[in-house]
């Protein structure tokens, strides 16, 4: 199924209160479905449900930043604790991961939001419940904001097969190179950062080792190859 989107349609009707609660009564829930059923179908945009990337927010970054990210209106994920950050930044949130805020104060801060999806987690499974959601709802792209960090990588890497995953953080864009080739026309002297496993093998062109970083030796074509999946990064 095919559905119209645009960024008009990130405010969707503030009195939809769509929350649910468990029988414990500290979850709401609203299914996805019922979420696009809310949007309005008046751009002249349009994308395969679930083919735009999503945005995983776990970290503040400033708004610039992802900006670009917001062009084709992906669903939008939010720790719980940047929600209130996010919220000041007037786009529309669909899912919350709640693992530190009461429930009832997540409901304060989203009145605004509805409808959404609220799910709770624990604290150490932030990550690879957000990176399950994708993958059972098939996602073919994530944009985590988050800085860089081994618990993410070895997370991301469990879901290689499933869609790709893009990093951003205030000063760096990281990408999962699941295939083990990466090929890009970059300038002279532009930067690249390559994060590898230990003991793979990593085969370079058009780019030399300039202490803990990579430089591009001339204006071209520039290609990785290894035995294994590797991360590309590149200063922002």
């Amino acid at each position: 199924m095919l559905r119209e989107v645009s960024r008009h349609n990130k405010q969707v009707a503030k009195t939809t209160k769509c929350f649910k609660r468990d029988s414990l009564g500290n979850t709401f829930v609203v299914s996805r479905k019922q979420l696009i059923s809310n949007l309005s179908m008046s751009s002249h945009h349009f994308v395969k449900e679930g083919q735009e990337p999503a945005l995983f927010i776990l970290e503040e970054i400033s708004f610039h930043r992802i900006e670009p990210l917001l062009e084709w209106v992906p669903l939008i994920m939010v720790s719980d604790g940047v929600v209130e950050e996010v919220t000041h930044w007037g786009i529309k949130i669909d899912v919350v991961l709640q693992h530190t805020q009461p429930v009832e104060k997540l409901e304060s801060l989203v009145r605004d939001q509805y409808p959404l999806q609220i799910l709770p987690c624990e604290k150490n499974k932030v990550i690879t419940t957000g990176l399950e959601f994708f993958g059972q709802n098939k996602f073919t792209g994530v944009n985590i904001i988050s800085n860089m960090t081994d618990e993410i990588c070895k997370s991301v890497e469990d879901y290689k097969n499933s869609f790709q995953v893009g990093i951003c953080s205030e000063s760096e864009k990281w990408s999962f190179v699941s295939h083990g080739k990466f090929e890009k026309w970059m300038p002279e002297g532009a930067t690249l950062l390559i994060k590898h496993a230990p003991g793979s093998s990593v085969r370079t062109e058009n780019i030399s080792k300039d202490e803990e970083n990579w430089k591009i030796s001339s204006g071209g074509m520039v290609k990785v190859r290894s035995n294994m999946p590797f991360w590309i990064g590149e200063p922002i």
